[in-house]
């Protein structure tokens, strides 16, 4: 004769309520309930943006351009802003007269992936905004920009455009630049940088759009075999930008190429 284990002996199988059978009124108690937990943790959140993006405002001055951005309305209804689940995802100020530097503040706000501040008068250095991990988009073009691009622009390692034409950036292009293998636009046009520049390009395989025109301080130099990696690349503008040489066979191979402008 053989013994049971005694876990099965004592294990007894209860029925399961279907959810038919459960009293509606404890249903609708259990969701308000979870309902009421998550409300606190929502409305937290959004006066924290709040709280970032009107220090922003104050750090810009209080541009006439933002004068909309008050406690009469919520955030994510203000001028420029675009918010995702309750949350800023788009910061877009451009052409808003502003023209005091960025404040790092706005890396506060955690989820943006889009920051568009071109055609301001914006002055300084390049922002402090290298804590926005989540950057994918940054446009800073037609602004008042000096200086160098920062070496540790690595870590916008999200970045699929970074637009910074038409300032006075300056200074050699960090090789780090082309570690942002997810770029698919740059633009570094109108700029006044300076020193040896292509090593490394070739690490852009997702690149779509590259411009470094109008940058007449480079070293003179020839096209660089790497350019034939950027197998997805559209468009390219390397006009008075020191180029010498001829254009090399490599090009051949760069069959998505619709726009290109070396003169």
């Amino acid at each position: 004769m053989s013994l049971k284990p005694i876990e099965t002996c004592l294990k007894i199988e209860m029925p399961k309520p279907h959810l038919s059978e459960i009293p509606f009124s404890l249903l609708f108690f259990f969701f308000y309930f979870l309902l009421s937990l998550s409300l606190p943790v929502i409305s937290q959140h959004l006066n924290a943006e709040q709280s970032i993006l009107w220090d922003v405002k104050q750090k810009l001055g209080n541009p006439s351009s933002l004068w909309s951005w008050n406690s009469s309305s919520s955030h994510c209804d203000w001028p420029g802003i675009l918010c995702t689940n309750h949350s800023v995802t788009h910061i877009s100020l451009d052409g808003m007269n502003i023209k005091e530097k960025i404040p790092g503040t706005i890396c506060g706000l955690t989820n943006v992936v889009q920051l568009s501040i071109s055609n301001n008068y914006i002055p300084g250095e390049f922002p402090d905004i290298l804590n926005c991990s989540k950057l994918e988009l940054l446009y800073l073009s037609v602004n008042n920009f000096v200086g160098p691009i920062p070496v540790s622009i690595n870590r916008l390692s999200s970045l699929n455009t970074l637009a910074i034409g038409y300032n006075d950036f300056s200074g050699s292009i960090p090789a780090t630049l082309w570690h942002l293998k997810k770029l698919e636009v740059l633009s570094l046009a109108g700029n006044q940088f300076t020193g040896a520049w292509m090593g490394g390009i070739g690490n852009l395989s997702n690149l779509e759009y590259f411009d470094v025109s109008s940058n007449n301080k480079l070293y003179h130099s020839t096209i660089t075999k790497e350019f034939g990696a950027l197998n997805k690349l559209k468009a390219l503008y390397m006009s008075d930008a020191n180029l010498i040489g001829n254009l090399p066979r490599i090009f051949n191979n760069l069959s998505s190429l619709e726009f290109l402008d070396f003169f």
